[in-house]
């Protein structure tokens, strides 16, 4: 968040007093220099000319110009991260058995449906175990 924010502009050399863009560079920190649109808070170049779609009709055209590839689809998605949880708990029974030189780590936030389990407890050994297998 900028620290003090102008709120006001001064230009065409004083003679008008216009709103200040309230957007913030994620590089310097520092407040835009534009003047505000009218009635908006921030730029034209900060999204000030920004609406979006309003309509049901609007918003699937949109969502269908922007389909490229199916990648991205939510099934596409939910498969991927429960490969993600199956690789995470194969991962923790191979650090648990030592199956590796030192402990592997996993990057990232833990995928969703993962649940991190004690795996000295042989009931969430199993667990950990039958969550490896695809179903």
């Amino acid at each position: 968040m900028i620290q003090n924010p102008e709120k006001y502009l001064i230009t065409a050399g004083g003679k008008i007093r216009c709103r200040r863009c309230k957007a913030q560079s994620s590089r310097t920190k520092l407040q835009c220099a534009k003047p505000a649109l009218k009635d908006k808070a921030v730029c034209g170049h900060h999204g000030g000319y920004s609406t979006g779609p309003k309509t049901k009709e609007g918003k699937e055209r949109t969502r269908a110009a922007h389909f490229k590839h199916g990648d991205e689809t939510l099934e596409a998605k939910a498969e991927r991260s429960a490969k993600s949880v199956m690789f995470r708990y194969l991962t923790d029974i191979g650090n648990h058995c030592n199956m590796f030189y030192k402990e592997l780590k996993t990057r990232g936030r833990p995928p969703l449906g993962y649940k991190e389990l004690d795996l000295s407890d042989p009931e969430q050994l199993a667990i950990a175990i039958l969550k490896t297998f695809p179903i």
